[in-house]
């Protein structure tokens, strides 16, 4: 009998779509491994985000601490007056207080980088529990439905293989990804497969990540 992991014509979508803080409880359930909340976009925060991302090149932050701890390290390291960044500064923290009630942690490990250029290139999944990921300027995080994704292509540099024949499906800038990682209790062999995106030249990608 063959042990080829589960093909396209047998799994299913694992990923689902919320429009509430609250519904993020969802990644806990079985048969979830990514939830893609998709957030409105106020004007000051955009005019934050891009101004901050255009000029700060290799920008990269990586406070720890409880959600207003990460947020007032955020203020005090960008290296710009506090005011020109709190719109920003704030929705950080309003992400960061929603992780941390989902992962049921007090400490969180945040990163805010500004990126011209991809990081990860090939599909992967992460060596973590749960994973948060928000682009404000820029491409969002490219991730593949499990109805398509070949996952014993991962790890041998086969982009083309991992997708099986089909594109890639993106978040929109300012919505947010949470995923399963592998060490999701449980969750071994079914976490969320993605990669970073390709910034466009001259549109770098301010991305916030937090890891439990």
């Amino acid at each position: 009998m063959s042990t080829r992991p589960r093909t396209r014509a047998t799994a299913a979508s694992r990923h689902r779509f919320i429009d509430r803080a609250a519904e993020l409880h969802g990644i806990r359930r079985e048969d979830v491994n990514a939830l893609i909340w998709r957030r409105p976009e106020t004007e000051e925060l955009r005019l934050q985000a891009q101004t901050l991302a255009e000029q700060s090149p290799g920008l990269k932050l990586e406070p720890r601490g409880r959600p207003d701890q990460i947020r007032t390290g955020l203020l005090e390291a960008a290296g710009t007056r506090p005011f020109d960044i709190h719109h920003l500064a704030l929705d950080i923290e309003h992400l960061a207080r929603n992780f941390a009630v989902v992962t049921r942690r007090v400490i969180l490990r945040a990163q805010l980088e500004v990126l011209e250029a991809r990081p990860c290139p090939l599909f992967h999944v992460d060596q973590l529990e749960l994973r948060m990921l928000c682009s404000y300027t820029g491409p969002g995080t490219e991730y593949v439905d499990d109805r398509h994704v070949d996952r014993s292509r991962l790890g041998c540099g086969d982009n083309d293989g991992v997708l099986t024949g089909h594109d890639p499906l993106r978040i929109a800038r300012g919505h947010v990804i949470l995923m399963k990682g592998e060490r999701f209790p449980g969750g071994a062999g079914q976490a969320a497969v993605h990669r970073s995106p390709q910034p466009a030249a001259g549109d770098p990608r301010l991305v916030l990540r937090l890891d439990a």
